[in-house]
């Protein structure tokens, strides 16, 4: 998205930023001056969001499919009643999925999102306030499945809740009642507690009619499949392509509206399983004529999405149904079907994480396109935090950046990309890339356009733009899987363990807040100040379940590749063996693997 941007730009030019900037001004003055940046920042955001915002009924389709509406009811010996209530909306994905999952936080503007273990994610809703938020959405964009019975039901406990009849005797036998015919009833300990509950009559769901097409986008997200299978023949073998969407016996009528819907396809039972059932097209004709249309009219939002590609890929390959594949062709879609649905993996060339710095290693340069975005990303993020780009009074133009001697791997990396040369500085123990041919920077900026956020570094690279006749591009809003984050780790990041406390932090460190406040609203953590620095400002996250979200989830999305890639892949066995830090002579054995441990991560600069 092309933005216009000379307002920021005359704005960073009339503040005069320089290195002394933080010094010369009140800590008010700086903030005011920030949140002019970040407002009109955000205005520009703003028209990014509105035109990629979920439609409700796609959030309608995809809780049919995902949602979860869940009463719990514990003991609390504080409450006069001795049973505490708690109320919570779900949804629980893979955590390739969790860019979705910020979209539907985003969507309802309520909840937050968890790692769950290190494969999967939730995003989770549970405050009183933001469940009538949620309550509001299905009251006006209802659900078709039984998922409507569960929300009924789960929308009568938070009106006695919200009437605070839940804390009285009657009221939380109510609750009790309720919470027995919802999603797998009453667990042993509530049974055993409240043994003369009579259970709530579950409502009959009253409409299955499929309201919108995006509903049934987000059902897909959700149940659905695009298979493709090789099936031996007598003329050798055959590419079968099918679509379902598969759902519990008791939505049955649901997966048959399908059919209606689409105009093709069938309902039938699995054969392995009564309980459950598919809507499945299988007409080569029905597929390519009427499945793929429709989602390239209403698409997918989850990682289904390339599967979806994929498949249509395939469709255009087998072109005709009559028509014999070649053996290229053949060849050509098992590869792709190698990557599709459990054989897709996210996959980084450029990680370096295992390799050390005396390793010989093979640079490519050959990228694919998702690798090539997340290496964009993670690249400004580097260069925002210790890149420059610089044009003389004479016009050259020329980009350069330091980094420590361990992270040589890292800079050939670009240098075999972009060109360059790479050279040791004196005294130190540190190398710089320097780039200064225009074909290697232009190549660059190209890939960083849009990737950067420091503002000091997008005045720097306006320059140069306006020297190639190269339109300077915003950056879109930060999300969780942006490989940016990454980058300003390795640049400006550190890992670290406090000899005193024994606390793990991951830290970045700026001059302008400007750029960390994105990361407290995605990665959680806090800000300070400091102010033996000059009042820099400090991003950190220390908290173990912070920690380890980054460790099992982003950072497996979005690797390091600087050596401090050593650390993070140090950080579990960190916290096995924590405990065991302060030598006990009846568990000798711990505190000799805690010293080997601390011996590793102390080698690691």
């Amino acid at each position: 998205m092309w933005v216009e941007i000379s307002a920021l730009m005359r704005l960073l030019v009339s503040l005069r930023i320089n290195n002394n900037f933080f010094n010369s001004f009140v800590l008010r003055q700086k903030m005011k001056i920030f949140q002019q940046l970040r407002s009109l920042h955000n205005n520009t955001n703003n028209l990014h969001n509105n035109t990629n915002k979920l439609d409700p009924w796609y959030v309608t389709g995809f809780t049919d499919g995902e949602g979860c509406f869940l009463i719990n009811v514990r003991p609390k010996s504080k409450r006069s009643n001795g049973y505490s209530v708690e109320l919570v909306f779900r949804l629980h994905l893979h955590s390739r999925d969790r860019a979705l999952l910020e979209k539907i936080r985003d969507f309802f503007g309520v909840g937050r999102l968890t790692a769950v273990s290190e494969n999967h994610a939730q995003y989770w809703v549970g405050t009183l306030e933001d469940i009538l938020v949620i309550v509001k959405h299905f009251d006006k964009y209802p659900l078709i499945t039984q998922k409507w019975s569960d929300y009924q039901l789960f929308k009568q406990a938070v009106e006695l809740v919200v009437r605070k009849e839940h804390l009285t005797l009657e009221g939380l036998q109510k609750i009790v009642s309720i919470r027995a015919v919802l999603n797998k009833g009453l667990s042993e300990d509530l049974r055993a507690a409240f043994p003369d509950v009579v259970p709530s009559i579950r409502p009959q769901v009253q409409n299955r009619t499929i309201p919108d097409p995006y509903w049934v986008t987000g059902f897909v997200d959700a149940e659905g499949c695009f298979n493709v299978r090789f099936v031996k023949t007598t003329k050798g073998e055959s590419v079968n392509l099918r679509f379902l969407v598969t759902q519990h016996a008791r939505d049955a009528e649901v997966l048959k509206s399908l059919v209606d819907y689409f105009g093709c396809g069938r309902y039938c039972v699995r054969l392995s399983t009564s309980l459950h059932g598919d809507y499945v097209v299988t007409k080569f004709e029905d597929i390519r004529c009427k499945i793929i249309s429709f989602f390239d009219k209403y698409p997918l939002q989850s990682e289904k999405h390339l599967d979806f590609l994929d498949f249509k890929n395939i469709v255009l390959l087998k072109g005709d149904t009559y028509v014999s594949l070649t053996k290229e062709t053949f060849a050509e879609i098992k590869q792709i079907k190698s990557h599709m649905n459990k054989g897709r993996k996210i996959k980084n060339p450029l990680d370096v994480s295992n390799s050390t710095p005396g390793n010989k290693r093979h640079y490519s340069t050959a990228i694919n396109k998702g690798d090539q975005t997340k290496f964009n990303q993670w690249l400004g993020g580097l260069i925002d935090g210790d890149g420059q780009f610089q044009t003389t009074k004479k016009g050259i133009s020329s980009f350069k950046i330091v980094m420590h001697i361990n992270d040589k791997s890292l800079l050939y990396t670009l240098k075999h990309k972009y060109g360059g040369f790479i050279k040791e500085i004196a005294g130190s123990n540190a190398l710089k890339y320097k780039l200064q041919n225009p074909k290697g920077l232009i190549d660059l900026i190209n890939d960083v356009n849009g990737s950067i956020r420091n503002p000091i570094r997008m005045l720097q690279l306006n320059r140069i733009c306006v020297k190639y006749n190269i339109k300077l591009k915003v950056p879109q809003p930060l999300t969780y899987d942006n490989g940016w984050f990454s980058g300003l780790v390795d640049s400006d990041g550190s890992i670290y363990i406090d000899e005193k406390s024994g606390q793990l932090t991951i830290s970045v460190t700026q001059k302008n807040i400007y750029l960390l406040e994105p990361l407290q609203k995605i990665y959680v953590g806090k800000i300070d100040i400091v102010r033996s620095k000059g009042e820099v400002f400090k991003y950190t996250i220390f908290k173990k379940k912070e920690v380890l979200n980054l460790v099992y989830v982003y950072f497996q999305i979005c690797p390091l590749k600087s050596s401090k890639a050593l650390k993070i892949n140090l950080i579990k066995d960190f916290y096995l063996l924590e405990p065991y830090r302060n030598l006990d002579v009846n568990k000798i054995d711990k505190f000799n693997q805690w010293i080997q441990f601390k011996n590793k991560w102390d080698k690691i600069v």
